[in-house]
């Protein structure tokens, strides 16, 4: 089932995120993440390239896959190459774009469908299923909905476990999927993929040794994308919304995001801000969190911690509402009240540390923050 495959992963993963680390004076020039830039909460300079080590631990975890896991693996890992490189080009040279980068993993999702026949069916949604009927129709909405989940998850990419460990529980959520509906394909791959991505996330968390970077956010968030396909274009049995529910924060997030960005201030929506949940609640309650317990350069991992809930939420939705894309969709409604309110109480939260947070302080209801210039 992927335990031995698993193995390997973790255990590559983890020693090439230890070389990075201790050779980052021979690599530092290009692969140094700096603290300038509104979205900075790091206090030193640290290596951004961690999603090469994923990239390794999966890579080579791969080779030891069941059989009949294999061939799926090796098209799910071809196809991923424009995201990958993309990422890891912007890694490296910060000269890559948001467009750009978007443009390539709508370029890997069109690549998986193509090399796999894989793409999304039926969403049980009258209208929308009409043109899902049209092959030509479906492959690219695929291509573009696997584009957007690997962008979402770069969006929560902003403080130290949060990224890596949303990952890790969608990924164990798919397994537990794959397990319940007898895929052992698709349940040895993601347990291998959620082992390649541990070993990376015992650098990053608590202390965030290295992170992830856009390589690896936008590898992590096609894997996600591309398992959410598809388990429900080999089970037909399994609502194909599964992915959109198990994957809400991340998407709520980038909704909320490009709502900002775009409608409230004509800016561009990949443009970073500090106004996403992550970063407001590590200025309020992970800030007051970490001071009480006299530790506050836990603040970035306590973040995390408090945000995990929102992926475990709505995993577990998914795994008991597979079936069931009625309930499914009633659960997403849930999953986006929850985030708004959750949003609301920490963007209106004045901190007892401090008479006033960092901007926004006070919001009117269904209002976002506008981020500071």
């Amino acid at each position: 089932m992927g335990f031995g495959s698993g193995i390997v992963a973790l255990g590559v993963s983890l020693l090439v995120a230890v070389v990075l680390v201790l050779t980052q004076k021979f690599h530092g020039k290009l692969t140094i993440d700096g603290q300038s830039g509104v979205q900075k909460v790091h206090s030193r300079p640290t290596p951004r390239v961690g999603g090469v080590a994923v990239v390794c631990g999966v890579l080579v975890g791969g080779a030891f896959l069941p059989l009949g896991a294999a061939h799926l693996w090796a098209m799910i890992a071809l196809s991923a190459i424009p995201a990958f490189a993309s990422g890891l080009i912007e890694d490296l040279t910060k000269r890559v774009g948001p467009k750009w980068r978007l443009l390539a993993t709508i370029g890997s999702g069109l690549a998986f469908s193509m090399l796999t026949g894989l793409h999304l069916g039926e969403l049980g949604i009258p209208g929308v299923d009409f043109l899902m009927s049209y092959s030509a129709f479906s492959i690219l909405f695929t291509a573009f909905a696997i584009g957007g989940i690997a962008n979402a998850l770069n969006i929560i990419d902003g403080v130290n476990g949060l990224a890596s460990g949303t990952g890790i529980i969608v990924l164990l959520g798919f397994a537990a999927v794959a397990g319940l509906e007898g895929d052992m394909a698709i349940l040895a791959i993601c347990l291998m993929s959620a082992a390649a991505l541990l070993g990376f996330f015992l650098m990053n968390f608590p202390a965030g040794r290295i992170f992830l970077g856009d390589a690896g956010a936008y590898s992590t968030g096609f894997l996600l994308a591309v398992i959410a396909v598809a388990l429900p274009a080999r089970n037909p049995e399994i609502s194909p919304l599964i992915g959109l529910i198990a994957l809400a924060y991340p998407v709520i997030e980038t909704g909320v995001s490009v709502h900002r960005r775009m409608v409230r201030d004509g800016s561009s929506p990949g443009q970073p801000d500090r106004l996403h949940l992550h970063s407001l609640v590590y200025r309020s309650r992970a800030r007051q969190a970490a001071g009480r317990i006299g530790h506050p350069a836990l603040r970035s991992g306590m973040t995390s911690v408090m945000l995990w809930p929102l992926p475990l939420l709505s995993v577990a939705a998914m795994v008991a509402m597979r079936n069931n894309t009625g309930m499914l969709l009633l659960s997403l409604l849930a999953m986006m009240l929850i985030y708004l309110n959750v949003y609301r109480r920490v963007a209106l939260l004045r901190s007892p540390l401090r008479h006033q947070v960092e901007r926004p302080a006070s919001l009117p209801l269904g209002e976002f923050a506008r981020p500071n210039r």
